[in-house]
């Protein structure tokens, strides 16, 4: 006997045969109470505005991403967007379907408990049942895809564990968490938003071939790989950053469709894109460099720095429900042995995100846990033409650091990744350089970079204050000892301001600064530290605009202070001496206008410190702005680019290649203006310039907040 559901199925190949022979027709608004609810803007609004006062509103991140590790968050899109249908839907080959044929539920209902009852909001998850019906040549390989089928999940778990733990986690963790990131769809590409995003409407149930690449790609693969080709961890893949190609640019129907039967990973998916799919003329072309090295991949030389998956520490909450307590991963690489037969000899290898304890609470330890490598084949997506490594030969050759050795490896874990790592006697030794490369001449101030290890020894020096810029909440929640507190905030004003986010003026910084929190004096050397959130930036342009000169900052910031085992305080900030500090002010800062003028005078580089997506207009702040993009003619430089894994700025020499090969100089005849969303990330990037000595920085003070308000 059938059931509805597989009767509404039988249905649709019939109902899309009838469609090819008419004109398409808005579906009937009278045949469904479905259209009439969801297409009724003023109905929706009032509905979800109900929910969302009366405590049913959306988290701020979806249930499944619960835990430290996630990186993915809430899409943009409140729950009004992601319910209401346009109705330039119903003109739409989709639109003809009756929604009753594809979702189930009451069509007849005006009432949503009764209406929704049995309902299924992705009817793509069966993708052959309903896509089939009339995509059949398309969701036939699809279902066994690399991003539909969970199946080579299951198998690289299933060779880690016994087959009683498999089973349990089967109905357990699997199903309930990792499942949310490891099976989509066909709806949550080319419809809807992923549920690890929160799910719903993308763009009121209009179908798009290609997937968006923010909403939909990004959503899934943010972390690692979307915060890397975007520039949120580094300069942003030269694709992206310089030919705007995006994921579908690459990554085309025929490969993401495409059965993965017989594949043991991505590498051997015959339909995968390869660089030599575009770079055809590479292998045997003109560039020695490319035919010297022809076992190694094209990674090994072209990818910049790149996260680390992390061990996804599945823990439980209160009611039993799996969550994600990941570690964040570390931004590095490591040349390795290709563990597949085919393809180059060397390649570049990232940690595996999974460790013998991952699922402790549900099977205990993995029992054949080292039955696979802990390092596999990395694809990096932090490509450029010119990297540390194409810059001189002996960046590699010779660099025990970049490849992976024994010593990298933990005693039980050298077995399983026997086939990847290199002996000593097989790193490359050091060659007479072949190239050369070009070094701005900076001037870097030693006095002005402090490690954790050099705070400990001078902590407690008269003519030394420790500032934490943070709020006052992280200050008395955790602060190295002896700290004073001042938060980077009170140095500009408020998000309600026209423009927002503006330093305040000298005189009022010198009061600040020299009152009963800070006490500064000129004799005084103040070192300053965050959390990583560019606090100490705002703080640091502060102190430069009342004249102090005695300025330095903690590399690595309150991390490195822990991570080299120091202490820790709590309680709250100690009170200082009032002084009338004597303001010298210097100008340092820049509106729009001034801009303007240097730029038409040529006078001007314009430096953006935000991530590509944000200067190429594809993500938007949008509680600092309405549209996104970037002031014309700025060169994008994202400030995570000089930065290491552990937050700390990369040494002096490569600092000065960076910023060289972005086009930035000392000198005097052009001025570098940094800019970013209100002010933080260019200050930053300010602070680490005015280390290196250079003398012709100015920082943007309203930024993109300033700059969008008057012109876009």
């Amino acid at each position: 006997m059938f059931s509805a559901k597989t009767a509404a199925l039988c249905l649709i190949p019939v109902f899309c045969f009838l469609l090819l022979l008419t004109v398409p027709k808005a579906y009937s608004a009278e045949q469904s109470q479905c259209v009439l609810c969801h297409t009724d803007s003023d109905l929706i609004d009032e509905l979800t505005e109900e929910k969302i006062s009366f405590g049913e509103g959306l988290p701020e991140i979806s249930p499944m991403q619960q835990g430290t590790g996630y990186g993915v968050k809430q899409s943009p899109f409140d729950l009004y967007e992601k319910v209401l249908v346009k109705k330039d839907f119903l003109s739409s080959i989709h639109g003809q379907i009756p929604c009753q044929l594809c979702h189930l539920g009451n069509p007849n209902s005006d009432d949503p408990d009764t209406a929704h009852k049995a309902m299924v909001s992705d009817p793509s998850i069966n993708s052959q049942d309903t896509c089939g019906q009339c995509h059949d040549e398309i969701t036939e390989p699809a279902a066994n895809s690399l991003h539909i089928n969970p199946a080579p999940l299951y198998t690289t778990v299933g060779k880690r564990c016994s087959k009683e733990q498999m089973a349990t986690l089967k109905k357990g963790a699997l199903e309930q968490q990792c499942l949310s990131c490891h099976r989509g769809s066909c709806g949550s590409c080319h419809v809807s938003i992923p549920d690890i995003s929160g799910g719903g409407l993308r763009s009121g149930h209009l179908f798009n071939r290609k997937p968006d690449f923010v909403y939909q790609c990004l959503a899934c693969h943010v972390r690692p790989t979307g915060d890397d080709f975007i520039g949120k961890n580094g300069k942003g893949d030269i694709h992206y950053r310089k030919f705007k190609m995006t994921c579908s640019s690459c990554h085309s129907s025929k490969e993401l469709h495409a059965s993965a039967k017989g594949a043991d990973n991505r590498y051997h998916l015959e339909q995968r894109t390869q660089c030599i799919d575009c770079h055809k003329e590479v292998a045997e072309g003109p560039v020695p460099e490319h035919v010297l090295h022809k076992t190694l991949s094209c990674s090994v030389c072209h990818a910049a720095p790149y996260q680390n998956c992390s061990s996804c520490h599945i823990g439980t909450d209160e009611d039993g429900t799996p969550y994600s307590q990941s570690p964040l991963p570390s931004k590095g690489y490591k040349i390795g042995l290709n563990p597949d037969k085919n393809g180059p000899h060397y390649v570049l290898l990232r940690e595996v995100g999974v460790g013998r304890d991952t699922f402790k609470n549900a099977v205990g330890k993995l029992e054949s846990f080292s039955s696979l490598s802990t390092y596999k084949r990395a694809t990096p997506h932090t490509i450029q033409r010119r990297t540390w490594q194409t810059a001189d030969c002996n960046h590699c050759h010779g660099n025990k650091e970049l490849f992976l050795t024994q010593d990298d490896i933990p005693l039980n874990s050298v077995v399983a990744n026997r086939r990847l790592f290199l002996k000593a006697t097989e790193i490359p030794g050091k060659v007479q350089s072949r190239r050369s490369y070009i070094l701005s001449p900076t001037k870097p101030d030693p006095a002005m970079r402090v490690s954790a290890d050099w705070l400990k020894k001078h902590s407690k020096d008269k003519d030394i204050i420790i500032l934490d810029t943070r709020t006052k909440k992280q200050y008395e929640q955790g602060h190295i000892p002896g700290a004073y507190h001042l938060c980077f905030c009170l140095f500009r004003t408020e998000a309600d301001a026209t423009p927002p986010y503006m330093i305040q003026p000298p005189e009022e910084l010198g009061k600040l600064l020299g009152g009963n929190r800070v006490g500064l004096s000129p004799e005084k050397r103040i070192i300053l530290y965050d959390d990583a959130h560019n606090g100490r930036g705002v703080t640091f342009l502060a102190l430069k605009m009342i004249g102090h000169d005695k300025v330095s900052f903690l590399d690595g910031n309150l991390a490195s202070w822990e991570n080299s085992g120091y202490p820790i305080e709590k309680g709250k900030a100690p009170v200082a001496k009032v002084t009338e500090y004597p303001v010298k002010s210097n100008d340092l800062l820049v509106n729009n206008q001034d801009i303007i003028k240097l730029r038409e005078a040529g006078k001007a580089v314009i430096v953006d410190a935000r991530n590509v997506a944000q200067h190429n207009g594809d993500m938007v702040r949008e509680d600092i702005a309405k549209t996104g993009g970037a002031i014309p003619q700025s060169i994008s430089f994202p400030l995570q680019s000089i930065m290491d894994s552990e937050g700390k700025f990369y040494p002096d020499d490569r600092l000065s290649w960076l910023l060289s090969t972005a086009g930035m100089n000392t000198s005097q005849k052009t001025e570098i203006i940094t800019t970013c969303n209100t002010n933080m990330l260019a200050a930053e990037l300010y602070m680490v310039l005015t280390y290196l000595g250079y003398d012709n920085v100015k920082v943007h003070d309203g930024s993109w907040a300033e700059w969008a308000a008057e012109f876009q």
